[in-house]
């Protein structure tokens, strides 16, 4: 029985809600050295629940490409293939008072710095992809790993 894949796009360049909006993320290459390790994404429905499911039964495997153009409007690459992954529920408050975002994956506590060094961004880009210019605001999703490494 052949493998259903499940794909998952990273950006190549930094999204026009961005200070850095069209320069490269170079992601394909910290993902190829494993300076990206995981990425972080909302996990509407459950939906990577249910993506996990399937690959870590062997039914399905991850497809990590990018765009080789504009978002939606381009073909895909594949930069990567895994057949094992690891996903953990992320949640991300930003308030008023906060100097930095605080993170919790799977109800622990991790520093910030960690978390945006492992998705391959420094400190303030990764605030900034997540959160903008707002300081009120949460974001509850999933962090999937392209390795053996989790967050404890």
């Amino acid at each position: 029985m052949e493998k259903k894949k499940v794909i998952l796009t990273l950006c190549r360049i930094f999204p026009v809600t961005h200070s850095k909006a069209g320069e490269p993320t170079g992601f394909e290459g910290k993902l190829k050295d494993s300076k990206k390790i995981h990425t972080i994404r909302y996990n509407a429905k459950n939906v990577w629940d249910e993506r996990y499911k399937g690959i870590s039964s062997g039914k399905k495997y991850l497809s990590v490409r990018e765009w080789t153009g504009r978002p939606y409007n381009s073909e895909q690459r594949e930069l990567s293939r895994f057949d094992e992954i690891g996903l953990q529920h992320v949640t991300m408050t930003y308030g008023a008072d906060d100097a930095y975002p605080q993170v919790w994956v799977d109800g622990k506590q991790v520093p910030i710095q960690e978390v945006a060094k492992n998705d391959g961004l420094s400190v303030e880009d990764f605030v900034e992809w997540f959160f903008g210019n707002s300081k009120e605001n949460v974001f509850e999703g999933v962090v999937i790993h392209f390795t053996d490494f989790r967050y404890e």
